[in-house]
């Protein structure tokens, strides 16, 4: 996409539903002046689709509906108000109807191209198996909640947490128990953080859980808390399973996303080291996380 185009559509997006069926409406009565002046030997019937289009794209398929019977609409005044010779009152109703059910298609299919690429979007964003966040979308909310805290110069908290002795489960009681650990998990994640927290799964048996707007002392709060919930909900399905966690708050100084990922590693390898089960707790000095 094009920065101009990548431009207007960042703008659309902002208007609610009711603004972009108002500006739709707009495009519409913009059209048909023109269509009107030209009169009835020059067709611009085809640019009724921009309003329609819009329509469809930002505000769903009702709407699309809707633009395209005002869009329908506002052709017919159009003709009528330019004085084409018909030889037939009929012709123009019949032409109106070809033309709304042309606008209505393709409304219906710009409505249906969008509904696909935001599922398609959502799945990407999504790890199948848990329904937490994925790694891709983990990186890209990381990064935007590490550029805010640095902006606005508060503390962010990153959390890493790996399964210990996680195989062990797999080569004894099968992928099945495995799959509904990992489920149980990310589960247990989701419930013990608020909506504007990141849980994603990294991959295999890793978790990582970002706590915008979290200090060192909330930190550890919430994520005794997760440990805590982790091993109930992990009771039930595989209790031999425990959790080393590494954890950073970054407040002096806000790095890169990968420094950052590569500062919380380290201390879920150390919590690994001490005995596994084990909650290792780091912060960010002045020339980055340590």
């Amino acid at each position: 996409m094009s920065p101009a185009l990548a431009a207007v559509d960042r703008l659309l997006a902002r208007f609610s539903r009711w603004q972009i069926l108002a500006i739709g409406s707009c495009g519409v009565g913009v059209v048909g002046v023109f269509d009107y002046a030209t009169g009835y030997e020059v067709s611009i019937s085809v640019f009724y689709l921009v309003p329609v289009a819009i329509a469809s794209w930002y505000a769903g398929r009702h709407a699309a509906v809707g633009m395209a019977a005002l869009a329908c609409i506002g052709w017919f005044a159009a003709d009528v108000g330019a004085g084409h010779p018909y030889a037939s009152p009929y012709v123009p109703v019949w032409n109106a109807l070809i033309r709304l059910a042309f606008f209505l298609v393709n409304g219906l299919l710009v409505a249906a191209l969008r509904d696909s690429l935001f599922h398609q979007r959502l799945l990407a964003q999504r790890d199948a198996l848990t329904g937490v966040f994925s790694r891709r979308a983990f990186e890209e909310r990381l990064s935007h909640d590490l550029d805010l805290a640095l902006r606005n110069k508060t503390a962010l908290t990153l959390a890493y947490i790996d399964l210990d002795d996680f195989k062990v489960v797999n080569d004894t009681r099968g992928h099945a128990a495995g799959d509904e650990a990992l489920r149980a998990t990310g589960l247990a994640l989701t419930r013990a953080t608020r909506r504007v927290d990141t849980v994603a799964r990294l991959g295999g048996d890793e978790f990582a859980v970002v706590l915008p707007d979290t200090d060192r002392r909330g930190a550890e709060l919430v994520v005794e808390k997760l440990r805590a919930d982790l091993r109930d909900a992990l009771g039930p399905v595989a209790p031999q399973l425990t959790c080393s966690i590494g954890v950073v708050t970054f407040t002096n100084a806000i790095p890169a996303m990968e420094e950052a990922v590569r500062a919380v590693d380290k201390l879920m390898y150390q919590a690994k080291r001490e005995g596994k089960n084990k909650i290792a707790f780091g912060a960010a000095a002045k020339e980055g996380a340590q």
